[in-house]
Order: structure tokens, then C-alpha cells, then sequence
């Protein structure tokens, strides 16, 4: 199966302490390490871009590629500041001082999955992000790992064709994060994933394990949301650890 991977971080302006997020580079680096765990699917290094602090025209070239060369299978994450627009009806994912639109990264495969950690509030100007996920967690390859990369693939190519995008908060709202841990929403994620105990984990019971989190810390003032197609054959966002 040819799989890629782009894992987006903007930190915003360094300059400025009200806008610059910490916690990025943490989060691609975490992010990463998950996908070349055997959980998350024991992926190549090489089928993994990082996409930190670019410009719009350097992510814009990646997401060409990704489109050009007809992946069976596309995860990407974007980390960093957002807004929701009302005038396209989708989220603004913030590159600096420019953005791009949320359709830009959506049906660039057959079967993709994508994880939006940024808020949704409804405005036009830069608005405070979360920090995405951290977990502190050193995967150790053995030759027992050999198969994962396989479990993983046959996981995904027995789905049928669909696009999952999980959001780290409903429209209007703002996505809180953690001094230490980051994002509430992306951390758990990988939370459920470690403490997964199936052979597989879909999507949707990554996310329904991270919405219920959130939605208890924060007394239900962000909720997640997810979209994905009406079946109970979702695309998986982890395997069996052990």
C-alpha cells in the first residue's frame, strides 16, 4: 500500500507571546514518533513530511504531490492557530499572517483521515489556538514488529473509500489545552490509542474516547466533532500495541 503522511505546525509569531504556541514543535515531534510506533502503524520514515513554520506556498507545493501521486491512503494533522469562516462555510487553518481553507487538505486520496487541532471560533482575525497533543512515549522496534506495517494496511484497505476528519472543537468554539500535556483533543487521542486493547481502533472510537474527555474538562464548553460516513467501517487510527 503507498501511504503518506503530513504532519503540519505553525507556531505563529514568535515575536509576539500572545499569538506564538509553545508547544508545536512537541506536538509534530509526538505525532511523529505515533506514526512510526507500532500502534499507529509503523510507518517509514520517509512516508512521513514535516511541515513546520512554512509558508503557505511551500505547504501548498506538498499538498500537490500528495494529490499528484494518488496515495492509497493519506493521514495528515495540522497543529497551530484557526477560525471558522462563514463565508466558505469551513475552517481557516492559519499559515503566519495568511491561511489556507480546510477543503485545500480534504480528498487528496481514496482513504484519508485528517485531525484539525485548532479552535473554530467565527471570526476573521487570528484567534488563540490549542497547543496539540504531547505524550511522552519511546516505542522500542523489535523483530516481533515485523507485521504491523501489514495489520495496519489490511486494517485500512478493508475499508471502504471515505474521508475522516476529526475536529478538535465544534464551530464557535475555542480548543483548550494543558501547560504540560497540550491540546485536551489531540492528547487523547493518543491516549486511547495506548490504551487500546482491540486489534484495531477506528477513528470514531478514538474520537468518541477524546470527545468524552474534553467535554467533562471543559463542562462542556468545547466539543469535538467528527465526520465520517455512516457505517460502522471506519477507517482506523491505531492497532494492537501488544
Amino acid at each position: 500500500m503507498r501511504r503518506k503522511a503530513l504532519i503540519i505546525g505553525n507556531s505563529g509569531d514568535k515575536k509576539n507571546p500572545n499569538e506564538y504556541l509553545e508547544g508545536i514543535e512537541k506536538d509534530i515531534k509526538n505525532y511523529k514518533d505515533f506514526l512510526l510506533s507500532p500502534i499507529g502503524g509503523l510507518w517509514n520514515k520517509e512516508e512521513i513530511s514535516v511541515s513546520l513554520n512554512e509558508t503557505k506556498e511551500q505547504i501548498r507545493k506538498e499538498l500537490i504531490a500528495l494529490k499528484q501521486n494518488k496515495y492509497d491512503f493519506v493521514f495528515i494533522l495540522f497543529s497551530g492557530h484557526g477560525s471558522y469562516s462563514s463565508f466558505k462555510q469551513c475552517r481557516k487553518l492559519y499559515i503566519f499572517d495568511d491561511f489556507i481553507y480546510e477543503e485545500e487538505i480534504r480528498n487528496l486520496s481514496s482513504r484519508q483521515i485528517i485531525i484539525l487541532d485548532t479552535c473554530a471560533k467565527i471570526e476573521n482575525d487570528l484567534v488563540i489556538s490549542t497547543e496539540s497533543a504531547l505524550l511522552s512515549e519511546n516505542y522500542n522496534l523489535t523483530k516481533g514488529y515485523v507485521n504491523f506495517r501489514e495489520n495496519y494496511e489490511k486494517a485500512i484497505l478493508s475499508m471502504p473509500e471515505q474521508e475522516v476528519i476529526l475536529y478538535s472543537s465544534s464551530i464557535d468554539e475555542y480548543s483548550r489545552d494543558d501547560t504540560e500535556l497540550g491540546g485536551y483533543f489531540a492528547y487523547n487521542l493518543l491516549v486511547s490509542a495506548k490504551q487500546n486493547t482491540k486489534n484495531v481502533l477506528s477513528c470514531k472510537e478514538a474520537y468518541s474516547y477524546a470527545k468524552d474527555i474534553v467535554q467533562k474538562k471543559t463542562h462542556n464548553k468545547q466539543n469535538p466533532s467528527c465526520v465520517c460516513i455512516k457505517t460502522s467501517s471506519i477507517l482506523p487510527f491505531s492497532i494492537k500495541g501488544n
